[in-house]
């Protein structure tokens, strides 16, 4: 069965213009009986009509039972329940109990979700592979949290020039079954990412200096909108939410699939691995990298990033190199990496897929955890300062429990600024001419809840310091890439006043009545940080 079939509606023929998409008077109760629920025979459902309940959760939940069966609803009091949550990546979101757990296997079964919530008012959160740090992202407290692991197709267009993949699905299998026809698409690095969530909040890629980031290259979007329809959004049809969908995140729609342009990838070869230097090659190692961001139009096969750590008490920094075909060590754009002596080298030749599946190992589960970032316009003097400003910060954590503080630095590069221009640019708000930049992140993660502070105040410290001195030197730059935002953050209103009104308006076409906003409050919305006002802002 074609992909595309699993998105036809039964007894759905919802028409909407571009003007009016959802009318003043929609009725949620009629909209799910054109989905084939009978809300009378329902209990509670009758009697709600649209007015919250303290019983709204219990009842929706009842309700998806009710339609689907319970092995689509999973329940606290069943073991599924705790295998479940268990199952995200940081701990600060596995500590998170939804009232119920709702697996959709069509996009029809998703309208339905997002029509119940409306009808009783439970607030939902969507989860994809479940990869980001913070609680409450893709799960939430008290409401359901919808998984779309079930949502896993991967479907081959017949001329290999589109690839439609189900939002639940994560990169890994994904690489791995382009592969067979020597193709691939522009993606995440780690293998067991969802592709919904890295493609919402722009998505890096290791070809992105050929080809632009993950939500450059999508051709389309199939997004359930908060009446229950399903739409395609392209260049040519719902174009303002095609841009919005493009590093917007989840605040107009429940994208159930997307359709990424395929890139060629010969026997999914490709080379890469990390080489790693002692601290009295740092300042060669930050010429290196800035030469790399800086020559990126020279040779655009080549990505990088750099990792500075400290294992043992020894600093470290840990280069990560790779090169979109074999035998990326002989491109002259890595020469000066490899004049540094280096205490350890993996790079070699790789399978694409396998590749993501190393950088997977270098994130492992059950850990609290924290992404923090910002932007500088590129300067290597700044780069060798950040560095020490992190050195000298994190003793202050070296009694945490399992603590693991890093400073990474990316480039993003002219070739990709260049990019975002294409299928009518995204909101992000850069611009080619200002770059290049340096997206510039700590991560850590850390054993027990009770160092959550003092994390939070060290990680905070760090960006802070860097970020007056970027300033002072007038090499700040205020967008907040939103795959590395820390829940204290707000992305969106790092794009720009204009791109966030923008935003807001098209929000507003779609989500009249901010069911993406309210209903749906996890991640990061257009109006706030999932913290607002916290001491652990770069404000």
């Amino acid at each position: 069965m074609q992909l595309r079939s699993c998105f036809l509606f039964v007894a759905l023929a919802l028409r909407v213009t571009a003007q009016n998409f959802e009318p003043d008077d929609f009725n949620v109760t009629q909209a799910l009986v054109d989905r084939g629920v009978n809300v009378t025979a329902i209990p509670g459902l009758s009697s709600l009509a649209g007015q919250s309940s303290n019983q709204a959760c219990s009842i929706a939940c009842n309700a998806l039972q009710i339609v689907y069966g319970s092995n689509y609803v999973i329940n606290q009091s069943q073991a599924a329940y705790d295998t479940f949550t268990s199952g995200y990546w940081s701990l600060n979101q596995a500590n998170v109990n939804p009232y119920c757990i709702f697996k959709p296997s069509t996009a029809s079964a998703v309208s339905v979700l997002v029509l119940l919530s409306r009808l009783t008012q439970c607030p939902f959160a969507v989860k994809s592979g479940g990869h980001a740090a913070f609680a409450g992202a893709s799960n939430i407290e008290g409401g359901i949290t919808v998984s779309f692991e079930l949502l896993n197709g991967i479907t081959l267009s017949a001329n290999q020039k589109t690839a439609s993949v189900q939002a639940g699905q994560r990169w890994g299998p994904v690489y791995r079954e382009l592969a067979k026809s020597d193709v691939t698409v522009i993606g995440g690095r780690v293998s067991e990412v969802g592709v919904g969530g890295l493609t919402l909040g722009g998505g890096i890629s290791f070809f992105s200096n050929r080809y632009g980031w993950a939500c450059d290259n999508v051709d389309s979007y199939d997004v359930v909108t908060a009446s229950g329809a399903l739409i395609t959004a392209s260049a040519k049809d719902y174009p303002d939410l095609y841009w919005a969908l493009r590093g917007g995140g989840n605040n107009f729609g429940l994208v159930v699939n997307f359709n990424y342009a395929t890139i060629s990838l010969e026997g999914n070869n490709m080379w890469g691995g990390t080489r790693t230097f002692l601290e009295s090659s740092f300042p060669q190692v930050v010429n290196a990298f800035s030469k790399v961001v800086a020559d990126a139009e020279q040779d655009k096969r080549a990505g990088q990033w750099v990792a500075w750590l400290s294992y043992g008490g020894t600093k470290l920094a840990a280069a990560e190199l790779w090169y979109d075909r074999p035998d990326g060590n002989k491109s002259n754009i890595f020469n000066n990496y490899y004049t540094i002596p280096a205490v350890s080298d993996t790079t070699q030749n790789r399978k694409f897929y396998g590749y993501t599946d190393d950088v997977q190992s270098n994130n492992p589960y059950g850990l609290r955890e924290i992404y923090h970032a910002l932007t500088v316009k590129a300067d290597s003097d700044l780069a060798s300062l950040a560095k020490d400003i992190f050195f000298e910060e994190i003793p202050s954590v070296a009694n945490v429990a399992g603590v693991n503080p890093v400073l990474l630095y990316q480039g993003i590069t002219v070739p990709q600024l260049q990019k975002m221009k294409q299928n009518g640019g995204n909101p992000l708000g850069l611009s080619a001419s200002d770059g290049p930049f340096y997206l510039i992140h700590v991560a850590c993660w850390w054993q027990n809840e009770a160092d959550d502070a003092k994390v939070y105040q060290m990680v905070s410290r760090v960006l802070k310091r860097i970020k007056t001195e970027a300033e002072s030197r007038g090499k700040q730059n205020d967008y907040i890439y939103m795959n590395y935002a820390s829940m204290f953050q707000h992305p969106i209103e790092s794009y720009g006043a204009t791109n966030q009104a923008q935003l807001k308006s098209i929000a507003n076409k779609y989500d009249p009545k901010k069911v993406f906003q309210t209903l749906q409050p996890g991640h990061f919305k257009l109006d706030r940080a999932p913290v607002p006002n916290s001491e652990f802002s770069l404000e």
